[in-house]
């Protein structure tokens, strides 16, 4: 896992992935999880300086934002967003007790192979029955995710998957370039579940964590 001094070199420069910029990603989250998350308790890992919570999660009833980074969490917490609250702390380390929603959004591919399996199990124990929404890039297995190994975890560990959804598109040839400005026009995005996952760059999981025995 990368630590709070990495972390905080990176937000020594504000925005520093250029999230603010991702319109269109952030249009395909609202139109994934809006009724996931409307009127609901969330919990958001790994919320950075809050672009997200702002920008997608502003329906919810209440948001608690984590992040590792307090430089992250000071500029969040600058937004004075009524329904939200900001803490610094790693998210392996809080209590995921108490939320209706958990919202790990492009933040696990930073944690290694073994933490992510420490961190779904987490959330099988102390969020038990309830919805887990994650998203990462699927484009290396051993880096990140794929598809195939996502859904091996979710099933040994009893996670029930609602729905996945495509979120982006890679943009590493010229024809990819392509397909992901015409995914960009009025109503490309519903084409975007359409495409073949060699293409796709983030994908989206709404899962149900497994409910306790008894």
């Amino acid at each position: 896992m990368r630590t709070a001094e990495d972390f905080n070199s990176y937000y020594a420069t504000p925005d520093p992935w250029h999230i603010s910029r991702a319109r269109f990603r952030d249009r395909v989250l609202r139109r994934c999880l809006n009724r996931f998350v409307r009127g609901k308790l969330v919990l958001e890992l790994g919320c950075g300086e809050g672009h997200l919570t702002e920008a997608v999660f502003y329906k919810a009833r209440s948001v608690v934002g984590v992040d590792i980074s307090d430089v992250a969490i000071g500029r969040a917490r600058s937004l004075n967003l009524p329904n939200a609250r900001f803490e610094n702390a790693d998210l392996l380390q809080i209590s995921f007790n108490g939320y209706d929603v958990i919202a790990a959004i492009e933040c696990i591919q930073y944690l290694s192979h073994q933490e992510q399996g420490a961190f779904l199990e987490k959330v099988a124990r102390e969020h038990a029955g309830k919805i887990l929404l994650l998203s990462g890039p699927i484009v290396d297995y051993q880096r990140h995710f794929s598809h195939r190994r996502l859904m091996l975890e979710f099933k040994t560990l009893g996670f029930a998957l609602v729905t996945s959804r495509n979120l982006s598109v890679l943009w590493y040839t010229r024809s990819l370039r392509i397909v992901a400005e015409i995914i960009k026009l009025p109503l490309g995005y519903v084409l975007l579940d359409w495409l073949p996952e060699w293409m796709i760059y983030q994908r989206l999981y709404v899962l149900r964590a497994p409910k306790r025995d008894g």
